[in-house]
């Protein structure tokens, strides 16, 4: 009967043990997860915020052939920076990808590295390129 008890033992211990093994397994990865989404942000600089306002006029000033200089052709952003533009004009405009209706607004933060290129109705030229660096 003692070696049968000293088994029944000994298994409840490696049992205990493998359980042990498992929890700090996973406080382990756990830790590494953390690190890793933690050094992602640390380090990096503060998003800006660009604001354009796109004034009252600005669409027949540009009908009548005026150069307006309200934006540069090419923009330069980082991640997690914001961009708000706000239309203060009677007429809808197109940045790139986004349209901005008469009166409205677009606020939006930039999450993924890209380079946007496309139509502006802000240019003669009508083209602006949209850089989203990684810093």
């Amino acid at each position: 009967m003692d070696t049968s008890e000293a088994r029944t033992s000994d298994s409840g211990s490696d049992r205990s043990s493998r359980v042990v093994l498992v929890l700090i397994a996973f406080a382990a990865i756990g830790m590494v997860a953390a690190s890793i989404s933690l050094s992602q942000v640390v380090g990096q600089p503060e998003p800006a915020q660009h604001v354009i306002t796109i004034p009252s006029g600005t669409a027949m000033r540009l009908n009548l052939g005026n150069d307006v200089d309200i934006i540069p052709a090419d923009l330069d952003f980082r991640l997690r920076d914001q961009l708000i533009v706000i239309n203060d004009d009677s007429a809808d405009h197109q940045i790139g990808p986004f349209v901005i209706a008469a009166g409205g607004r677009l606020d939006t933060r930039f999450a993924e590295a890209a380079t946007l290129e496309g139509f502006c109705s802000l240019h003669a030229s009508g083209r602006v390129t949209i850089n989203i660096g990684e810093t």
